[in-house]
């Protein structure tokens, strides 16, 4: 299979379009006090536009903030946005230009006013193909001035599995409708041709996927309005100007800011217990260089391709790059191509993040959480004697487990959705001088929000017997990461739901914890089939613990306590049936060893660790009863255990020898590569 854009073709497309003489002439008309109003401007119409996107939505997904809206170029580059959630900011580049290079000047399609374009296609520039976009050109008197992109991830595409987002995925084939960039209407209405075969694809959820289809218009087009009224009024070499004086702006503040940190090489590597089709050890590594005011990221030493759906193509991986550059390190800048184009990436092809264009890349989201993980490593280390140290910190979960249920809903409807509550509520990790924040919100999605369960319920046909924050479930150390939460809901007014899982981190964590900090707990699998909840509730039983781990370990509810990977290919769940979710907390950051212990004390009063935690983590000592402090006893212990560090330490030479003997089980190497470095042994056939 051939696309018409290839992998490097994307990547180039990231870049900033070379300013034509004209934008130069129109960028130097531009004050700074211009700017400064008037990226303001743009920001606020962003902002009203949002407003419309989300408040014309109905998804989950749409209301909880895995959207965006981005205004861009002529030429395509964005240059300001509003949204939930960075990855879209990189994702409506590369389908704006493919429309710009390729069917511009094609007689059969061309670009005109009223126009718009969708685009849900990965080989096109999508992240994966549930994150769906709606592209709109913005002309004055005839010429083409900007565009408005509006993404939002949608619930189902027709795939094997419901969701859009199918766990035993083999290859793209498996995954339902991919679109190239299409005109999807023109004279500002829709094409009933093309949104007929699209309401087809999304035959599961189809009013759910035309609602959010038009929100996403809607948004485009007030985008156009106000981007209109704001030429009538200053004319098209201002808003020219301003563009390119923004894009401008941005890469030369990047670049200040890159010149500040010391020049040098930082690595990092983290691994995945799970490729969808099953369990599987794969490693991703990372080794960012930094020379001068440039920036290089070699995904060398990653896994190689395999036959599941956790792959990503490399402009996909640049976005998740995107999360934590303009969330972290960049977070005052512009978030457009400008920031970053001080950035070059290194994917060496064969990998699971440069397959083939035939690999299923549906799941690519949860392979480029480990870009989340990474990045944190290595730049908490470039950052940490610089005047950005303030911004160190261990990452967040990044586990973004995906809880889809899909069926007949309360009113008789057909109904695809992802839950929004676990994803929106992943503890933040420790920082440099501070906790993370529990339930801080999605990796994905800074602006991000979890539902109410009151919202959960009314729209869904579930009832939710338990939402809240997860005991031990946060990375521990001197700062330790934030909370994560549990969940439990079963099927209330219908039989059965299918239920799939779309996770990793059962076996081991992605995340890791920085500067001696603890990683976040693994996530199990957990179904209670057949229980006699309702039947309990009924009778006044007011007995039942609302903690999962109280639940499970006392077996409260009769029924068939189930334990697996936390990853579910479709199955039932049907009345009676309990499925058990957890959101990963954050990482910790720092020595254990070195927590205040009256932290320790206050995160026992507040239940967010346990006895057994308090006690052999955090070494302290104290009445388990009153929770009285023995802080001599603690100094003591904790000098003990310091001492017993010691002890079993090891020189480097002496460790190095004994550990490059071991070797992880053969049959958890299987998508592993081979051992140790990760390069491909086997050939993968698709068909």
């Amino acid at each position: 299979m051939s696309s018409v854009t290839g992998q490097q073709q994307l990547l180039q497309w990231l870049k900033p379009e070379e300013p034509s003489d004209y934008e130069r002439d129109c960028a130097k008309m531009i004050e700074p006090v211009d700017y400064v109003i008037y990226f303001e401007k743009l920001n606020l119409i962003l902002a009203e536009a949002m407003d419309v996107l989300v408040k014309c939505g109905i998804s989950d997904m749409s209301l909880s903030g895995d959207v965006s809206v981005v205004v861009c170029t002529a030429e395509g580059d964005p240059v300001s946005c509003n949204l939930g959630t960075y990855l879209h900011v990189i994702s409506s580049v590369l389908p704006v230009k493919y429309i710009i290079r390729q069917l511009r000047n094609d007689s059969s399609v061309g670009i005109h006013e009223g126009d718009f374009f969708f685009c849900n296609d990965p080989l096109y520039g999508n992240v994966h193909n549930p994150d769906q976009i709606i592209m709109m050109p913005i002309f004055h008197d005839g010429t083409l001035l900007a565009w408005a992109a509006a993404t939002a991830h949608t619930n189902e595409t027709g795939a094997t599995e419901p969701g859009g987002m199918p766990v035993r995925a083999r290859s793209r084939y498996d995954e339902g409708m991919h679109l190239s960039p299409i005109r999807l209407g023109e004279r500002y209405k829709f094409r009933r041709d093309l949104l007929s075969m699209m309401e087809n694809f999304a035959s599961r959820s189809p009013r759910t996927f035309l609602i959010d289809l038009r929100s996403r218009v809607s948004c485009c087009d007030r985008v156009r309005i106000r981007i209109k009224e704001l030429v009538q009024k200053k004319g098209p070499d201002f808003l020219t100007g301003l563009f390119r004086y923004i894009l401008m702006t941005a890469e030369s503040s990047a670049r200040d800011r890159i010149r500040g940190w010391n020049d040098g090489i930082y690595r990092a590597v983290v691994f995945t217990d799970s490729i969808g089709l099953e369990e599987g050890l794969q490693r991703v590594s990372l080794t960012l260089t930094k020379a001068g005011d440039n920036l290089l990221f070699d995904f060398t030493g990653t896994s190689p391709e395999h036959e599941g759906s956790y792959h990503a193509f490399p402009h996909t991986v640049v976005a998740h790059a995107a999360i934590y550059l303009f969330g972290w390190p960049f977070y005052d800048l512009p978030r457009c191509t400008g920031t970053l184009a001080s950035c070059e990436f290194t994917f060496p092809p064969g990998t699971v993040f440069s397959p083939r264009e035939e690999a299923a890349s549906s799941n690519s989201v949860i392979i480029c959480s480990t870009v989340m993980s990474l990045l944190p490593q290595c730049f908490s280390k470039l950052m940490f004697d610089s005047p950005q140290r303030d911004l160190v910190g261990a990452s967040m979960g990044n586990t973004g487990s995906g809880y889809i249920i899909s069926g007949t809903n309360q009113w008789g409807l057909p109904e695809t959705s992802m839950l929004a509550y676990p994803l929106n509520t992943e503890g933040g990790g420790g920082r440099v001088d501070s906790d993370g924040v529990d339930a801080m919100g999605f990796p994905w999605c800074p602006a991000g929000k979890a539902p109410n369960v009151e919202d959960e319920e009314h729209s869904y046909p579930i009832v939710c017997v338990s939402q809240k924050y997860a005991r031990d479930s946060c990375g521990f150390g001197r700062y330790c990461g934030g909370l994560g939460t549990q969940f439990a809901i079963m099927p209330l007014l219908v039989d059965y739901l299918a239920l799939m899982l779309v996770s990793k981190n059962s076996r081991l964590h992605t995340t890791q914890g920085l500067f001696g900090g603890y990683p976040p707990r693994v996530i199990p699998g957990v179904i209670i089939r057949n229980t006699d909840l309702l039947e309990r509730w009924a009778s006044g039983d007011v007995e039942l613990p609302d903690d999962i781990h109280d639940l499970i370990a006392k077996r409260a509810l009769a029924g068939e306590y189930c334990f697996t990977a936390h990853y579910r290919p479709t199955e039932l769940l049907r009345k009676d049936d309990i499925f058990v979710g957890f959101s990963s907390g954050g990482a910790g950051y720092g020595d254990v060893l070195e927590r205040d212990p009256a932290s320790v004390i206050a995160d026992l009063r507040n239940g967010k660790i346990s006895n057994w935690v308090a006690k052999h983590v955090y070494c302290i000592v104290y009445d388990p009863e009153t929770l009285k402090l023995d802080l001599d006893g603690s100094n003591k212990r904790r000098e003990e255990m310091r001492i017993e560090r010691c002890q079993n330490g090891l020189p480097y030479r002496h460790f190095i020898k004994n550990w490059s003997k071991h070797k992880p089980p053969e049959e958890i190497l299987r998508y592993y590569g081979r051992w140790p470095d990760a390069q491909p042994n086997r050939n993968i056939f698709r068909l």
